[in-house]
């Protein structure tokens, strides 16, 4: 699914909700430009399934056509079939490196508990939790910026909490990046924190 796609079946839900919205309104929800929200629903508009309705005294609101409405089932469908198809894929390739790191654990934590830490706590992490359930695994940790408290009730950490195998002072054999985007980025802020590549499990 490309991100116009995307962006389209999002705003056809947001349409589709009932409660007026503005370009501009749509634009912050989805995080674009207000030019590009502009081109995706006056394409939307072309295909019959949008329209502008004036709405007295002097506003005008967009609702979905009848061609809309079905052209947002439709794509509402294709999500939730991508999702499944996305979520079994990630589980088998979680799967399937977390039976690698077990058997060959001397090799990359050394001799000691399984203790392992996941770099972001977002959805594949989630599929990781449940994946590891089914380890001798042990998650100890997790590092995201971007959150705090807890996951699954695991502490979780800010970066800077990283130093060197060790997080907020807790030896840990490896550090799983459960983030398939930014891999630059991650490996940038992991050297930054001197953690060793030999411990850094990527999903690939």
């Amino acid at each position: 699914m490309s991100s116009h796609d995307a962006y389209i079946r999002r705003i056809l839900d947001q349409l589709g909700s009932g409660v007026p919205v503005s370009q501009r309104s749509l634009s912050g929800e989805l995080g674009i430009a207000l030019g590009l929200t502009n081109l995706l629903v006056r394409r939307m508009m072309h295909k019959g399934w949008v329209q502008l309705v004036r709405v007295p005294p002097n506003r005008y609101r967009y609702f979905l056509t009848p061609d809309g409405l079905a052209e947002k089932a439709r794509r509402s469908r294709a999500y939730f079939a991508h999702s499944v198809e996305f979520y079994a894929q990630t589980r088998d390739r979680i799967r399937q490196t977390f039976d690698a790191m077990s058997i060959g654990w001397e090799n990359i934590g050394g001799p000691g508990p399984k203790q392992v830490v996941f770099f972001s706590a977002g959805e594949v992490a989630e599929i990781g939790y449940v994946c590891l359930q089914d380890t001798d695994l042990r998650l100890i940790g997790v590092v995201d910026d971007g959150r705090t408290g807890s996951f699954f009730g695991v502490p979780v950490h800010p970066v800077a909490a990283l130093d060197r195998s060790q997080l907020a002072g807790q030896r840990f054999g490896a550090l799983i990046v459960m983030s398939v985007n930014d891999v630059a980025e991650t490996q940038a802020l992991l050297d930054k924190r001197d953690v060793p590549a030999a411990r850094v499990i990527w999903l690939t």
